[in-house]
């Protein structure tokens, strides 16, 4: 099961899918291009939690983790 994760005002919304469902792997796209569309960052987090996260700019359903920062503002 592979899961996006939204970072917000609120906290974060996590958004599981799996993989092999073409119908839930077209809902995750999608959300990703509205959410890189808005400006989110999206980070591929690894999976040892040693520095493995990258910058992503294209979806890919075989990523387990994604977590989506919102761009920051100033003021």
């Amino acid at each position: 099961m592979s899961v996006q994760i939204v970072m917000d005002r609120s906290g974060d919304t996590r958004h599981e899918f799996d993989a092999v469902d073409a119908n839930a792997v077209a809902l995750a796209e999608s959300r990703f291009n509205e959410l890189t569309g808005k400006g989110f960052r999206a980070v591929a987090l690894g999976r040892d939690g040693g520095g493995s996260d990258r910058v992503v700019s294209r979806f890919d359903p075989n990523v387990e983790e994604t977590l989506f920062i919102p761009q920051l503002q100033g003021g």
